[in-house]
């Protein structure tokens, strides 16, 4: 059997002269924590106390969105329970008027390596944690 490949009419680049992609944006890191995923429509900034408390500044015309929190070990894993024995952690902020524009909302504590944050039906923010 031989097999025969196409032939393109491209011009050969070797991998010294061909066109690099283009660089991603820099990792974005809060704390102990990489972002795998960072919606900038939903999220304004990100932050983690010396306690490992992660807060949320969201967009001030996100401020009503429903968020809900899930975590895991690895990525891709099955999700952990929270205390209350759910794998989605309801934000408590999830009330109108539960945030304000300009303050952190949204804290919460965990040993978990990622964590992900969901409104809407979409991941908005998805941390890794890098470090201790």
């Amino acid at each position: 059997m031989v097999l025969i490949g196409a032939v393109s009419s491209a011009p050969f680049l070797s991998a010294q002269t061909a066109e690099k992609p283009a660089q991603a944006a820099a990792v974005q890191k809060f704390g102990p924590y990489e972002a795998l995923v960072f919606d900038t429509a939903i999220l304004s900034n990100v932050k983690v106390d010396e306690k490992g408390d992660v807060f949320l500044l969201l967009q001030p015309d996100k401020l009503g969105e429903q968020i809900t929190i899930k975590i895991s070990m690895e990525k891709g894993a099955a999700y952990r329970k929270w205390f209350n024995g759910e794998e989605t952690w309801v934000a408590l902020q999830n009330v109108p008027g539960g945030r304000k524009p300009g303050v952190w909302s949204d804290r919460i504590q965990t040993s978990a390596n990622y964590i992900e944050y969901w409104a809407g039906g979409k991941c908005f923010l998805h941390l890794k944690k890098t470090g201790t």
